[in-house]
Parts: structure tokens; C-alpha cells; sequence
């Protein structure tokens, strides 16, 4: 009866284990990953400042979201047009 019992616990305890691994590489498995980019319609009146203050998190320097939205599109200066097609990547 001993026996049993050890085994017993022995595969519960290798259930366990198998299980807080599995957790372990489902919620880890994202972490490294990038946010998809956003594609935005540029409207008439918007600038790249209120661009990256209506669609960037108001904890986010502005300047960097500008830049950020530069470099993605290749913008040489920060001239948008009504009808051109934004990439809005992840600034962090």
C-alpha cells in the first residue's frame, strides 16, 4: 500500500510540473513578439503631431511617435497629404 502511495504522488507531483511548464511557454511565448502595425488614412487637417497624439498612448512623448511614423513611411520632412496611407508601428 506504501508503494502505491509513492507513486501515486510522484505522478500528481510530475502532473504538476508538466503543467506549470506548459503555462510557463504559453504566456512566454508572446513576450518577445512586436505589436502589429496600424494603418491610418490621412485625413484633411492632420499633421503628423496630432497623428501621433490621437493614435499613440498620451503617456508617450508626442516627438518620438513622430519620428517613429517617419522612419516607418519614409517621410523625408513631416509633410502629410489628405489620402496617403500611414504605417503606425509600436513605439516601445
Amino acid at each position: 500500500m506504501k508503494k502505491e502511495h509513492v507513486y501515486r504522488r510522484r505522478r500528481i507531483g510530475a502532473l504538476f510540473v508538466a503543467a506549470v511548464l506548459a503555462f510557463a511557454l504559453y504566456s512566454g511565448g508572446g513576450a518577445g513578439a512586436e505589436s502589429p502595425s496600424v494603418f491610418y488614412t490621412v485625413s484633411p487637417g492632420d499633421t503628423l503631431w496630432s497623428v501621433a497624439t490621437d493614435h499613440y498612448p498620451p503617456s508617450e512623448d508626442p516627438r518620438v511617435a513622430v519620428e517613429v511614423i517617419r522612419e516607418a513611411n519614409d517621410l523625408p520632412g513631416a509633410r502629410i497629404y489628405p489620402g496617403m496611407r500611414l504605417e503606425l508601428p509600436a513605439t516601445g
